[in-house]
């Protein structure tokens, strides 16, 4: 007959009080002799004397584990099988002491008395913990990592087994989950908190794992969401820290800084709190009290390598490059082995046009980042997929598409959850080097392989209208709203597929919706700022004007209103000093940036100052070859100039990219103006050649 723990708690109660006492109790409490018959009668089952050597052992255990004396820890399991052979049906006895044997590191023997337990009742809930604590510990321990795979495995069954006799058990559904996320079985792992929860639905835990889970994988609003649900009186500063973090890739950035303010309320010395915060502050273009922060880290102290990373990354932003090289070096001397200091040394080099020197150190990271057998993390394939994307749009900016969707293909390589960010990437490279059909093809591909991601299908749609069907391509929009707040990435889409197809009107219908789906001032500005498209397009100067100005209050580092603002002034000859403020502005934070320097070389030549416009203009067309509009403006140049030859050479050039142009600001008036100019210069070069021609 199996005895269980009430059975043996339910013999005499025995007190015992140190060593000593232990012993001296041991040898009162010794039965008396009897007759071999009367021994043989009654060592089948004994309660009294199991449950007598059983209190032995639990205390000679904890006197062991009290003063670390290996001699008590062997009379403990002594005593546990003295009890056994009074009691040797016993099943939690056995699990007792296959516990001692571990905690005593007899692993062996402990798996053997457990596994023994389980060949006897295969539910027995304490085997199964026991059995799964102690390959879970080993993983911490062994080196060799199929040991480790083994102990992994092992591990996950005892687990699944506990959760499998007793569903409410939650402690076991988030253990198991957390093995199941080390064994990168992260839909087992959420299907397992999800369980937890549902047993233990306050589950502080449960909730906190699932949050961590979500955020891992870029599910920031719904990690957001769980662990708002943890009471904040239970919310420590870690995990106010990991809400806060969730706040900030969410772009909720108020609640991100209230949050991480909180976190430091309760713990005021914790400098990875304090820098998260900073982060926090410059991503909500709180610039001067990011610096307060950054500085007062460093002063407390000068060797913090990621708030040197930090201080660097805040003077990237403000444009002051030459510090955040200097920062940077400190930095890396100071982490060594941190992928995100090459990352964002890879990010200013390429700002400032070193574009060899980026696509080194990013393909440092990406084969650092590369793993056996292509196995990856959630983190590890985000941050590969980062690297990735970077190498890739350097590859794609320098017009080298071939290596560019070779990069992207290793991007979707990584998983589905990577994978359409991957899709989206080849497509617009296939767009970008004009190659529609192959990027509709590969949309129709991406969308057979992920129905449900909307960023492809607006990606398509886009592709349809830049080939014509703009009816087709606001169907297939207008059938993806579903009143929720994604719809204002289908509002956004809708007005400038029809501003481009100068339907004005609906353009601006579909920004106001937007609008409305953009409550927080960082999602407002590229609303505003597509709003002064449309309106600049349209010629409603003012109008535009004043939503330029909108975005550059909430966001005075916002590079591209700068430059819209300044090149809508340029290009009417108006306040053309006011323009090159706005210009040059643009240009300390993206000094590399074709486009920019197009406007300044442009607001130049409105100035006639052909010297300064020259360098900018010549640049812009280096940098970027197929803008008719760029080419169109260093012709204008050269003929003032007098380089007639080079003028038309230019004119030309414009004429024959923009066609294929995806931009819509050169349309077919403009061109058939410059056709006219082009007709005319030609006429009048051949006018001046005539006089001294000889037939």
């Amino acid at each position: 007959m199996q005895t269980t723990r009430k059975t043996i708690l339910a013999g005499i109660s025995l007190l015992f009080v140190g060593a000593a006492g232990v012993v001296a109790a041991q040898k009162a409490a010794e039965p008396a002799p009897v007759n071999t018959t009367q021994q043989e009668s009654t060592s089948a089952s004994d309660p009294t004397r199991a449950y007598y050597h059983f209190m032995l052992a639990r205390r000679f255990r904890e006197l062991a584990g009290l003063w670390n004396r290996s001699d008590l820890a062997d009379r403990a399991v002594s005593e546990y099988k003295q009890a056994l052979e009074a009691d040797p049906d016993s099943l939690f006895l056995r699990v007792e002491l296959a516990e001692l044997y571990w905690r005593v590191r007899r692993v062996g023997d402990a798996v053997r008395e457990a596994e023994a337990v389980l060949k006897v009742e295969p539910d027995y809930e304490d085997a199964h913990r026991l059995l799964a604590r102690l390959y879970w510990h080993n993983l911490g321990e062994t080196q060799q990592d199929k040991i480790a795979k083994d102990s992994l495995r092992k591990a996950i069954v005892h687990l699944e087994a506990l959760t499998r006799i007793n569903p409410a058990d939650t402690e076991s559904w988030v253990g198991l989950a957390r093995l199941y996320k080390l064994s990168n079985q992260h839909d087992k792992a959420e299907q397992a908190l999800t369980k937890a929860l549902a047993a233990e639905p306050n589950s502080r835990t449960a909730l906190a794992d699932l949050a961590q889970l979500y955020s891992d994988r870029g599910d920031y609003d719904q990690a957001v969401g769980l662990l708002k649900k943890i009471p904040d009186s239970d919310k420590d500063p870690q995990l106010l820290g990991m809400l806060a973090f969730g706040y900030t890739r969410a772009r909720d950035y108020d609640n991100a800084i209230a949050t991480y303010e909180k976190a430091l309320a309760l713990d005021s010395e914790n400098q990875e709190i304090r820098r998260a915060y900073a982060e926090a502050l410059m991503s909500g273009n709180k610039l001067d009290a990011a610096r307060k922060q950054i500085e007062e880290i460093l002063k407390a102290d000068p060797d913090d390598g990621p708030t040197h990373l930090r201080l660097a990354q805040l003077d990237r932003q403000e444009g002051l490059y030459v510090e955040a090289r200097k920062e940077l070096e400190r930095a890396k001397a100071l982490l060594p082995d941190n992928a995100e200091v090459p990352l964002e040394q890879a990010q200013v080099e390429d700002t400032l046009g070193n574009q060899d020197k980026a696509i080194e150190l990013l393909q440092g990271l990406v084969k650092q980042s590369e793993r056996p057998e292509g196995q990856y993390t959630v983190a590890e394939a985000n941050n590969r997929a980062i690297f990735l994307e970077r190498l890739g749009l350097i590859y794609r900016s320098e017009e080298k598409y071939d290596q560019a969707v070779a990069t992207f293909r290793q991007v979707v390589a990584l998983g589905k959850n990577q994978a359409p960010r991957g899709e989206a990437l080849i497509i617009e490279t296939f767009r970008l080097s004009r190659q529609p059909q192959k990027a509709l093809q590969e949309t129709e591909d991406a969308i057979q392989k992920f129905p449900e991601d909307r960023a492809l299908r607006v990606l398509r749609a886009t592709l349809e209208a830049e080939q014509g069907r703009v009816p087709q391509a606001v169907e297939h929009l207008q059938a993806m709203v579903n009143g929720t707040p994604a719809d204002r990435e289908i509002y956004i889409s809708l007005a400038q597929i029809n501003s481009q197809a100068k339907r004005y009107p609906e353009a601006e219908a579909a920004v106001r919706k937007a609008l409305e789906l953009s409550p927080k001032p960082d999602d407002q500005e590229y609303v505003l700022f597509l709003l002064g498209s449309i309106f600049e397009r349209q010629k409603k100067f003012d109008l535009a004007e004043e939503q330029f100005k909108k975005v550059l209050t909430t966001n005075p580092l916002n590079a591209a209103a700068s430059n819209y603002l300044g090149y809508m002034l340029a290009d009417r000859g108006v306040r053309l000093d006011e323009s090159v403020g706005y210009i040059k502005k643009a240009l300390e934070l993206e000094p590399n940036n074709g486009a920019y320097l197009d406007s300044l070389g442009w607001a130049y030549f409105k100035m006639n100052r052909y010297d300064l416009a020259g360098p900018q203009l010549e640049k812009a067309a280096r940098l970027i070859s197929n803008d008719p509009t760029i080419h169109e403006h260093l012709g204008h140049l050269y003929l003032q100039i007098g380089k007639k030859v080079e003028a038309e050479q230019e004119w030309e050039r414009a004429l024959k990219e923009w066609p294929l142009a995806l931009s819509s600001d050169f349309d077919a008036d403009q061109a058939a103006k410059l056709r006219k100019q082009l007709e005319d210069l030609k006429l009048r070069t051949a006018k001046e050649k005539s006089p001294g021609r000889r037939d």
